[in-house]
């Protein structure tokens, strides 16, 4: 049981929605690296931990951490990895840093209940300003293998000097929480200006629901040209306002492994914790005649047209398209599956072999013939 700051509010929905998410990503970040024996130190990075809990006691992103850490640890400990975890809580313009005090006590705590924790574990606590940190430990992060959280406070991380900086990072996945509907609030601010330079006409068109998508677009349009980095967003909808989760990793076993939570999470769309499309009004229009696509469908018909094509003609290039789109691999299966019923493509075997094992682990190419 952890310690309680009674001078907090609890969690709202919104918050509960991001820490799950962050949650579910290092449930499957960590076996990953894990498994690699080649592999014997990975480091977690949570540059805005907050002090634990909230007043209710339910845990926040350094506490579910650590239950994540705990809920591998046969496996951490079998095959030796050394795991460094990084937690910065910082209040600006207070003299006493009550959440950070609270912080290193319900770690702490947390920690002593878990005494194999000290055969592996090295937690290094930071009161310090988030983007100076953030400089100060991305030679850290560029050594190893990491999972880098930011949130909401750090808004500078969306500027082009910050852009830069994670793009260059090698073997990092991030999740940041971004505050989008703000932009929409207080685009007109010098400070909002400097950090991303949006047309002010450009994002008046823009509805309030699509911001966080907007953001994202306008976050990938300062990208190098060359760019490995793939980024995708999640929306969050608290209240009246409009936040969201920014994706980012260069490698397409980390952008599987977010886009199945993101899609089981919500297998509408897979993009957002509410309807964001309306797909919902689009399926119940259909029994009257008056049928729109859903995203799923819009999807799945350019992967059609695509293939029918020629433009994707095997398990790989399908695959990559399908990522690209930000969507899961079975959204693309069921199209390949009926165009070979229909007798319109040919490929070897009972299904398209359309996953991430058998494309980039197994190397195994299944070409599909038109017919």
């Amino acid at each position: 049981m952890g310690c309680k700051d009674l001078h907090m509010k609890p969690f709202d929905k919104g918050t509960i929605a991001k820490l799950e998410l962050f949650e579910d990503y290092a449930q499957a970040w960590i076996p990953t690296f894990v498994m690699q024996a080649h592999i014997p130190e990975i480091h977690i990075f949570d540059f805005f931990s907050g002090p634990g809990y909230d007043c209710n006691n339910v845990s926040g992103s350094p506490i579910r951490i650590l239950k994540k850490l705990d809920e591998q640890l046969g496996n951490i400990l079998a095959k030796k990895t050394k795991i460094v975890l990084h937690l910065n809580e910082y209040e600006p313009n207070k003299k006493k840093q009550e959440k950070f005090e609270l912080l290193v006590e319900n770690c702490k705590c947390f920690i002593s209940q878990h005494p194999k924790f000290f055969y592996f574990l090295n937690v290094k606590y930071y009161n310090e300003d988030a983007e100076n940190l953030f400089l100060k430990l991305l030679p850290t992060i560029n050594t190893y293998p990491s999972l880098v959280y930011l949130d909401q406070n750090g808004v500078r991380f969306i500027s082009q000097e910050f852009i830069e900086k994670l793009e260059e990072l090698k073997t990092t996945d991030f999740l940041y929480f971004v505050s989008s509907s703000y932009f929409k609030r207080f685009f007109n601010t010098n400070e909002f200006k400097r950090i991303l330079d949006i047309d002010n006409e450009e994002l008046e068109k823009e509805s309030y629901k699509n911001i966080h998508r907007f953001i994202l677009n306008k976050m990938k349009g300062k990208l190098s040209p060359d760019s490995e980095l793939k980024l995708f967003p999640f929306s969050i909808k608290k209240k009246s306002n409009i936040y969201g989760v920014i994706f980012g990793a260069k490698n397409y076993a980390a952008v599987d492994k977010f886009l199945n939570i993101s899609w089981k999470r919500n297998e509408l769309n897979g993009e957002a914790d509410f309807d964001i499309d309306e797909d919902i009004s689009k399926i119940q229009l259909e029994l009257w005649g008056d049928k729109k696509l859903t995203k799923i469908e819009i999807f799945q018909s350019d992967f059609k047209k695509c293939v029918l094509n020629g433009d994707l003609y095997d398990n790989k290039s399908a695959l990559i398209f399908t990522y690209s789109r930000g969507h899961i691999p079975k959204h693309a299966t069921d199209i390949l599956k009926l165009l070979k019923k229909e007798n319109k493509i040919h490929y070897k075997g009972r299904t398209p072999a359309l996953n991430y094992d058998n494309v980039f682990r197994k190397n195994n190419v299944v070409k599909y013939e038109l017919k």
